[in-house]
């Protein structure tokens, strides 16, 4: 169907899978989306609403609160592509979004509803280089791919810990994963990046070319121009012949609460000694896996050691309801994380950090059952299918040192533990499957992040930084870097993208604050 015929007049349309309604009119539409189809190589990439094409991509997305309907969108296949799509677009004024992987929470995390959509889904490629040591990756698959393609190789890559997670967005937003203490953050791994820039060029920042964008990418997220790949540095599985390693669940009743928090702030504090060794800490209420809330510490070991010492003080916790652990392959290890974080809900996720101290951990776990409480009351399971997770996870210094072995970040992690200090990441969730629910359960999360803030502060406990993987947008992570990586990322981003592309036309992602508002943080 010709976009001339087709967007002759206004229109408005409905999408009754994911309960999605876009307006659009044709004057808006007409100079953006033909625009796109009018060039050559993009013949059949340049998916209209009401096509079958358009239709599968949006409800593809992880969460339903990101799947905003565009005005139209385009899947490139490969780096011109997406030279030729940025071209147009700035040409055109149109404003855009980008989706890579689509594990984004957040309405506009990677999509927008007034403008198009760039969809990199269709580049997702994995190749690997024994001669360099490098894994070529593509931003648009998730870890599963990326796993999958580089195991039977005998090596892996920093990467994410749940199957679905994008690779782009995470990768240009820091990166936890597996081999946080012994390699630094994901982003810390990336020896190149290419880089389509807002003019259409293509170039690649390393540490020899480019290097303050090199620099500026590894956390900056989407502000200088669209990645289109990740050249990594490999690490050997212990046995490359087995690409396996160590991990599982350690569930525990409610009860064992304050044991498990002293648990977690003892190995927080000694992952220097065992740098192999990560643990993920969850208190999760799932009615339709279990009526109470239950304790789950994943755990692993990525020289596949089983029950390694590091988790000593976790197997003495009493009243241990099962162990999941065993030697097994990663794709195996990232699809158990991920079992409850379903696609086809609204996510809620706020996020936070503070000094390794029980007694932060233990407010927020209290907090966390008063905010069940309240949810459970207004949203009820039944009707909403309601689920909340608090996650709580080690920020090491052994984990930002290797960062800055690396040639630094901007994250901003190292004014923090420069004096030995270790932190705890701590991240709430909700899922429910209304939008309705979503708007009562959204101003519940922020008030309990304010309260867990305002606790830690009052015990000078409180690091005013976001992970910006796991922030809502209204958390504005890149301004809770500090001010010197604040300036590089507005240094790397007048040089690369002297128009201001990126910062006016680009409408889905985390952009650079205009000045550092610390209640904003």
């Amino acid at each position: 169907m010709r976009v001339a015929a087709y967007f002759a007049s206004a229109f408005v349309a409905a999408s009754a899978a994911n309960q999605h309604t876009w307006v659009a009119a044709a004057d808006e539409l007409v100079p953006c989306c033909r625009s796109l189809e009018a060039v050559p190589s993009l013949g059949g990439k340049v998916y209209l609403p009401r096509s079958a094409a358009y239709a599968s991509r949006l409800e593809s997305y992880w969460s339903l609160s990101a799947a905003l309907p565009p005005w139209c969108m385009v899947q490139p296949s490969n780096t011109a592509d997406v030279s030729v799509i940025l071209k147009t677009l700035t040409a055109n004024a149109c404003h855009f979004g980008i989706r890579a992987g689509g594990h984004g929470s957040f309405p506009l995390s990677n999509s927008v509803r007034s403008g198009v959509t760039i969809d990199l889904g269709n580049m997702n490629a994995t190749t690997w280089n024994p001669k360099t040591g490098l894994a070529s990756i593509q931003p648009g698959g998730d870890w599963q791919g990326v796993y999958e393609a580089l195991a039977p190789l005998g090596v892996v890559v920093p990467g994410g810990r749940v199957s679905t997670v994008g690779v782009g967005g995470y990768l240009t937003g820091g990166g936890l994963s597996f081999q946080q203490a012994s390699h630094g953050l994901a982003c810390d791994n990336v020896a190149n990046f290419e880089v389509v820039l807002a003019d259409g060029s293509v170039i690649n920042a390393n540490a020899s070319s480019h290097a303050d964008l090199w620099h500026a990418l590894k956390g900056g997220s989407g502000n200088f121009g669209i990645v289109t790949r990740f050249d990594m540095y490999g690490i050997e599985y212990e046995d490359p012949t087995k690409p396996v390693m160590w991990g599982g669940n350690l569930a525990y009743p409610l009860s064992a609460g304050p044991a498990i928090a002293d648990a977690m702030v003892d190995f927080t504090n000694n992952i220097h000694k065992d740098e192999n060794s990560s643990v993920i800490l969850a208190w999760s209420y799932n009615p339709e896996v279990a009526a109470d809330t239950i304790i789950n510490a994943a755990v692993y070991n990525t020289e596949a050691r089983s029950k390694p010492t590091a988790f000593d003080e976790f197997y003495a916790v009493k009243g241990m309801l099962n162990d999941t652990t065993r030697v097994t392959n990663m794709t195996e290890l990232t699809a158990e994380l991920g079992f409850g974080q379903v696609a086809g809900f609204h996510y809620v996720w706020f996020d936070t950090a503070f000094r390794n101290d029980a007694r932060a951990i233990k407010y927020a776990v209290d907090r966390y059952s008063q905010l069940n409480s309240d949810l459970k009351r207004i949203v009820p399971s039944p009707s909403s299918h309601l689920n909340t997770n608090l996650f709580l996870q080690p920020i090491s210094k052994s984990m930002v040192d290797k960062g800055i072995q690396n040639g630094r970040n901007v994250i901003g992690l190292d004014r923090f533990t420069a004096d030995g200090t270790n932190g705890i990441l701590l991240l709430v969730t909700a899922s429910v499957k209304d939008s309705e629910s979503e708007k009562l359960v959204i101003p519940r999360l922020s008030r309990f992040l304010d309260d867990v803030d305002g606790y830690a502060a009052s015990l000078k406990l409180r690091w005013n930084w976001r992970y910006l993987n796991y922030a809502r947008g209204v958390q504005n992570a890149i301004a809770s870097y500090g001010d010197e990586n604040i300036s590089a990322i507005r240094a790397a981003a007048a040089k690369y993208d002297p128009r201001k592309v990126f910062q006016r036309l680009r409408g889905s992602g985390f952009k650079i604050p205009k000045r550092c508002t610390r209640p904003e943080l």
